[in-house]
């Protein structure tokens, strides 16, 4: 009989274990959700953001605000890349486009190729940037020891929330592996 009480305690624990992977991975989207909210780190909003805005979508031009757009760059092999924007803010009109440039350079003594992974703060603002010309849309190749400018075009919607009167648009430069 005491077989017979360890086997119903394993099947009880193997069946809580398989229903709590169960639960965890049912949970596991909105737990996400929630992250991405709290950090930024939305995909779903920052691809929005970031897709290149079509010639139809012309929004008027807000000439009585200006917006102060910040930008920041962030590497997490600073050996492999030194990684800058051109400039550290603009000052944009909402729907008017505005261009800046950034700068790279592969430190390394051999060929790599860069992912960028772009990040837009506060959260409200992530849905009212629209990229025309990125160089986050695609992987970048460098050679050897190559410093690059990397262009962005962006606008500004001028439905953005009047109380945001600074966007940051941050930037973070990963060296793609292989395969």
């Amino acid at each position: 009989m005491k077989a017979r009480g360890g086997n119903r305690r394993l099947v009880l624990t193997l069946g809580g274990a398989a229903a709590g992977m169960f639960a965890f991975a049912y949970l596991l989207a909105p737990l996400y959700e929630v992250f991405c909210e709290l950090t930024g780190l939305d995909s779903e909003r920052l691809s929005r953001a970031s897709e290149p805005a079509g010639l139809a979508q012309a929004a008027e031009i807000d000439q009585n605000r200006v917006v102060k757009v910040e930008f920041l760059t962030h590497t997490p092999n600073p050996a492999a890349w030194d990684f800058e924007p051109g400039e550290l803010s603009i000052e944009v009109t909402p729907g008017r486009a505005a261009e800046t440039r950034f700068w790279a350079r592969n430190l390394l003594q051999h060929d790599v190729i860069s992912v960028t992974r772009p990040a837009v703060r506060p959260i409200e603002a992530v849905s009212h940037v629209s990229k025309q010309l990125c160089f986050c849309f695609e992987e970048q190749p460098f050679a050897a020891g190559e410093r690059r400018e990397l262009p962005v075009r962006f606008t500004i919607d001028p439905d953005l929330p009047a109380h945001v009167d600074t966007v940051t648009l941050a930037y973070t430069l990963f060296t793609a592996q292989p395969g």
